[in-house]
């Protein structure tokens, strides 16, 4: 879904809860901006959830040292 953007929306024609939310002045003019909400996670759980998936397709140190060429000191 695209992103929507009202330009020059008085506060006097916000919905009623969001004029109180931001303190919306009538006569001011707003601009909105309307995107879906995508759930965001952390770095730590993109890597566990990776990390996870590797190994249930089967990627163990010894093959992920093999691929790098390097010794693995940290994983799983």
């Amino acid at each position: 879904m695209p992103t929507n953007v009202l330009d020059n929306i008085k506060g006097s024609e916000l919905p009623k809860a969001w004029a109180e939310k931001i303190k919306a002045i009538p006569d001011e003019s707003y601009t909105v901006t309307i995107r879906p909400q995508r759930e965001s996670k952390s770095l730590k759980q993109v890597m566990s959830e990776l990390s996870r998936k590797a190994q249930a397709r089967g990627l163990t140190p010894e093959k992920l040292e093999e691929i790098l060429g390097e010794k693995i000191t940290h994983i799983f």
